[in-house]
């Protein structure tokens, strides 16, 4: 088959070249294994492939580079790729293209030439998936390799699990290199601190700093990330509920954090009381209340309990924030017997109760948990899935109106919480 092509001097003859048999495959394309690695050693990653080129004319190399009009799918999952024009050693009048070997491919003209090459590909050529798939064992599955975690300014946030241990700090060192805004890796740890609701975390590679900045939304969050809770996979739904709230309204935020639902709503103007438990989260809360010129007369901080947030707070209340899905449910009796002492013509509140639910009917377990703690079936305008946190576990939200017969019912003895 013949293609034809224009340029300068005239039409050029060109010839479809099937792949050569020598030349490495794209498959086969990926670090050696290094199962026994304990220390990173980078010189274990080398390898030399071969694959074609053609060898042209340096004054033509943009035009064939042009005509060929081709990407080499052999070097796309690369982090770093070979330059796809390559000096010709001991010649400075001619070019290497590398070519790509699963096609075919056009030869034009007696000046230009088909070649095979060796092409030596380092540590730093591979993706950190590639080079942590190659030190992890071949009974590891695939879809078990370290690839995705969260990243919190300059910190990146693992989830190891068990089999990944004995790798953990190779792991930690490969993030760091291939991540140029990485400088600090940590594993999140199982244990949870009782009181806060924090997870223990452990120090991978690279700096002894948990002290960093996440923006969201246009808003800068300094924290201290060993020390209270944070989930950059949140940022969807602080904004929802921002949006969803109108400015003007009076809302009580029970578990607030250092603020990602707190300031995003006092910015739009709603008269904000936002609350933790965690002197760290109240701490970092009031910083960022300055970083971020949130007027004082849309926010009023609090450290205490949840609890005594509702119970104290005397006026209206339009919209009511729990997000601390594992136990927020368990609070929802706060509102039993309520505004039985309080002024006549306070309105209801709507609230956003937070729920880990079975990934099996989340929305029906999620409303049956509220209704059995609040002691009254709820009726709620939405239940909606935030995102799925395990395999078989959805974080849902709640919104409801508080029911009068709640509101209104006899003030019961209730327990005192932590919260």
């Amino acid at each position: 088959k013949q293609w034809y092509q224009r340029r300068v001097r005239g039409r050029a003859r060109i010839t479809m070249v099937s792949a050569d048999s020598k030349v490495t495959p794209t498959l086969d394309l990926k670090p050696h294994p290094c199962p026994d690695m304990r220390d990173l050693d980078r010189q274990s990653f080398d390898l030399t492939v071969t694959t074609r080129a053609l060898e042209v004319p340096t004054k033509r190399c943009t035009e064939i580079v042009q005509l060929l009009n081709q990407k080499n799918s052999m070097f796309s999952q690369l982090q770093h790729k070979p330059r796809i024009v390559q000096s010709c050693i001991g010649d400075l009048s001619r070019k290497l293209i590398l070519l790509d070997n699963e096609q075919s491919v056009p030869i034009i003209d007696n000046d230009i030439i088909e070649r095979t090459i060796d092409i030596k590909l380092t540590y730093k050529n591979w993706s950190a998936s590639q080079i942590i798939r190659a030190i992890l064992p071949p009974s590891i599955d695939d879809t078990e390799v370290v690839s995705g975690f969260e990243i919190v300014g300059h910190i990146a946030h693992l989830n190891l699990r068990e089999w990944h241990h004995p790798y953990k700090h190779i792991i930690g060192q490969v993030i760091l290199d291939k991540n140029p805004s990485i400088r600090t890796v940590i594993n999140k740890l199982n244990t949870i601190h009782a009181e806060y609701r924090y997870f223990d975390m452990e120090l991978l590679a690279g700096e002894n700093n948990f002290i960093t900045t996440a923006i969201e939304h246009k808003l800068k969050y300094q924290m201290d990330f060993s020390k209270l809770y944070w989930n950059s996979r949140l940022g969807t739904e602080h904004k929802r509920i921002a949006e969803l709230i109108p400015a003007g309204s009076t809302v009580l935020d029970m578990f607030c954090g250092i603020g990602p639902f707190a300031l995003p709503l006092a910015r739009k103007r709603c008269h904000v009381h936002a609350n933790d438990l965690n002197p760290e989260s109240y701490k970092y809360l009031l910083k960022n209340i300055q970083i971020n010129k949130i007027a004082s007369e849309y926010i009023t901080c609090y450290n205490q309990g949840g609890r005594e947030l509702i119970e104290n707070f005397t006026g209206q209340i339009d919209y009511v924030l729990m997000n601390l899905p594992a136990s927020a449910y368990e609070f929802v009796d706060v509102f039993i017997g309520l505004y039985s002492k309080r002024q006549e013509g306070l309105k209801p509140p709507t609230v956003f109760c937070y729920h880990f639910a079975d990934a099996d009917a989340p929305e029906k377990k999620s409303i049956t948990a509220i209704s059995e703690k609040l002691g009254f079936s709820i009726i709620p305008e939405e239940v909606h899935l935030v995102r799925k946190t395990a395999p078989k576990t959805w974080m849902t939200c709640v919104r409801f109106t508080v029911p009068k017969p709640v509101l209104y019912a006899e003030s019961q003895s209730k327990k005192k919480k932590l919260f």
